[in-house]
């Protein structure tokens, strides 16, 4: 009787999971028009869809960075210039294999753009900037991206905000017990629906 109930709980939340999946994919390109949109690359909150987007610090100190499909725009970032004239570098090996995408450096005091690079660029890249506050910033159009990023400024890297590193931690903690088992009920159901992604 016991395990009828947890099965029959399973598979609800499975449905329940996969339904919520579904509207994510419909939803992630909600923002692709607004991909060269200054007021909104520039704005003080961040707006984007995603599927399954993750980023973590590595051990070399650069962050690595990867999306499914990215609509928006995100802050991996904010840091502070005390003197004029420094050199912000962001070596960056993250290709885009689908849709568009950029990085941004922002002056979060004037709301502009300072300096924008596509992600397949060759070679890193750099901008001099006055004193102020910025954030590094990526901007998506329906963009499925991976790689990794170091940031300096003045040849000296910068530590990475990692909130969302912060934020996965947490969540690791619910993969446990019949979330875990529901998570790969739907994950059984959508490559038996729409086949292995891995061999698309």
């Amino acid at each position: 009787m016991n395990d009828k109930r947890s099965g029959s709980k399973r598979r609800a939340l499975a449905a329940l999971l996969a339904g919520a999946l579904a509207l994510a994919l419909c939803a992630c390109s909600q923002f692709d028009g607004r991909y060269d949109d200054e007021d909104f690359l520039t704005s003080s909150f961040d707006s984007y869809a995603t599927v399954l987007r993750a980023g973590h610090i590595r051990d070399d100190g650069s962050y690595a960075l990867e999306a499914s499909s990215f609509s928006g725009v995100e802050t991996l970032n904010t840091f502070t210039v005390e003197q004029d004239q420094a050199v912000c570098e962001a070596a960056s090996t993250l290709t885009c294999t689908e849709g568009e995408a950029k990085l941004l450096v922002v002056d979060t005091e004037a709301g502009t753009i300072a300096a924008q690079w596509p992600l397949d660029s060759a070679g890193p890249m750099t901008v001099t900037l006055p004193a102020g506050s910025y954030r590094l910033r990526i901007a998506g159009k329906s963009a499925k991206f991976d790689g990794q990023i170091t940031l300096t400024l003045d040849g000296q890297a910068l530590p990475w905000n990692d909130i969302l590193a912060d934020v996965q931690d947490g969540l690791s903690g619910l993969l446990d017990g019949e979330l875990k088992d529901a998570l790969q009920d739907t994950k059984d159901s959508l490559t038996e629906a729409f086949g292995d992604p891995g061999t698309a």
